[in-house]
Formats: structure tokens, sequence, C-alpha cells
């Protein structure tokens, strides 16, 4: 026979349980089967574990993460519109300015030649 047969053949001969397998099994069987305790209350139990707090708390720090951001995009989205608008403002004081004096000169043109008229 060959080595590996043989190793096979020795893992997988019978054994005796070992003493008290029975009632450990029956013990842990009972405690699966009591009417009180459902697979959801062992679930909301296993909740209260550190790695479920450890997740939640990564996941707390991810959310606030990225709230800061979009926050943080929206207040620079909003002082470049801020930006956009001032520049169009001084746009649009500028084209005023320059309007008025064309509209002045005219209108003082219109009075030295009235007055020259004798008007």
């Amino acid at each position: 026979m060959k080595p590996f047969e043989e190793a096979l053949r020795k893992a997988l001969r019978r054994e005796e349980a070992p003493e008290g397998f029975a009632e450990r099994v029956l013990v842990r069987a009972r405690k699966l089967a009591q009417p009180g305790e459902s697979a959801w209350s062992r679930f909301l139990a296993g909740l209260a574990g550190p790695s479920f707090r450890w997740a939640l708390a990564t996941l707390a720090a991810c959310l606030l993460i990225t709230v800061g951001v979009v926050h943080h995009e929206r207040q620079e989205r909003l002082r470049r519109e801020g930006e956009m608008a001032r520049l169009q403002v001084r746009e649009a004081l500028h084209i005023a300015s320059v309007k008025l004096n064309v509209a002045r000169k005219r209108v003082l043109e219109i009075n030295r030649t009235d007055s020259r008229s004798g008007l």
C-alpha cells in the first residue's frame, strides 16, 4: 500500500467519541431550540459586539467625510457663482457709466447749441 493511502486510512479510522460529547451536543441543541430565543434575537445580540461597533464607527466616519466634501463643494460653487455675479455687475456698471457719459455729452452739446442760437 502507498504511504498516502495508509495516511488516509489512518485519518479516517473509526474512533470513540470523547467523554461527555453526547451531553455537550444535547445541551447545545437545547439552547438552539429554546422558544424564547429566535434567530432574530441572536442576531441583535451579535450587534452589540465590538466588530459591529467598529463597522458602525467606520460608516459614521465615512458619512461625515462625505457630508464634509459635499458641503465644501457646494460652498466653492456658491463662491464661484458669487464671483461671476460680481464681475457681471462691474461690467454692467461700466456699460451704464459709458452710456451716461455719452448722454451727458449730448445734453451739453444741445445746451451749447441752444445758448448760441439765443433761445
